[in-house]
């Protein structure tokens, strides 16, 4: 239950800090601003060995967000180079997140199919 309940903060108090970010700072800071700062913020805290004490803690609540998916991307990145150098490093990011991307093309096809976006 507690696991439940960490991951409800962790990634409520994420949303709620990009919330806050576009809020006060309207119109300079846009979705797409948040989109690819979180991605960023992640690999790099990913990288310098932040991100995943923060996982740890909040599990889904902190691998679903944004930031959970530049997290994503570094660990691939990091694990190919590890395993093949440096080509490995630039294939290993998106081989760690093909599963949610290729669900992501696949759901969002799927969605422009069945449903008329209204005007």
């Amino acid at each position: 239950m507690l696991s439940y309940f960490m991951a409800f903060v962790i990634g409520g108090a994420l949303c709620l800090l990009a919330q806050l970010v576009m809020d006060l700072t309207k119109p300079e800071i846009t979705p797409g601003h948040i989109l690819v700062g979180y991605v960023t913020i992640g690999a790099i805290l990913s990288a310098i060995g932040l991100y995943q004490p923060l996982v740890n803690l909040g599990g889904a609540g902190a691998t679903v967000p944004l930031s959970g998916f530049g997290h994503l991307l570094a660990q691939g990145a990091l694990e190919g180079m590890n395993k093949s150098g440096i080509l490995g490093a630039f294939r290993g990011g998106v081989e760690a997140a093909a599963a949610g991307i290729a669900a992501a093309v696949v759901f969002g096809y799927v969605t422009a199919v069945l449903f008329t976006p209204k005007e």
